[in-house]
């Protein structure tokens, strides 16, 4: 695993909203390839909690995003289908859908970009619509100083 730089970007409207929210997060993260699969594992702050781990698993044409901490869940995204997902929060569990409209992968262990679109719903009434725009960088060694 190497050291890297993780921006993520998302958007998303409320269902049958017509206003947008957006955020955007950069942080420190590490990126390599396990078994076949390349991972990138960051911290992220969530709702005020700092002790939450996210985790990008990508193979196949498919990302598991791994969340740990007070909201935890696993998500799976393929281009065209529908998953469903716990999604733990400190207030209860509620079983989430998640349908995949497009999933762009661009990345490699040497960073990249992903780009997902992705529906959610409870129990088929539209929850929220989404889209997520990743990119990973390697931290550039040559700019250290000794001394």
């Amino acid at each position: 695993m190497r050291d890297g730089y993780i921006t993520v970007r998302d958007r998303h409207f409320q269902g049958g909203s017509e206003e947008e929210e957006c955020g955007e997060i950069r942080t420190s993260c590490r990126i390599g390839r396990q078994n076949s699969a390349i991972v990138i594992d960051y911290t992220e702050i969530f709702d005020g909690q700092n002790d939450c781990r996210c985790a990008f698993t990508i193979m196949n044409g498919r990302v598991t995003m791994m969340r740990s901490g007070a909201y935890r869940t696993t998500v799976v995204f393929e281009d065209g289908k529908r998953n469903t997902s716990a999604y733990l929060t400190p207030f209860g569990e509620i079983l989430i859908g998640v349908f995949t409209n497009a999933l762009f992968i661009d990345m490699t262990e040497e960073g990249g970009t992903m780009n997902i679109a992705y529906t959610l719903d409870n129990g088929g009434d539209l929850l929220s619509e989404n889209e997520l725009k990743i990119s990973v960088e390697l931290k550039d060694d040559d700019n250290v100083s000794i001394g």
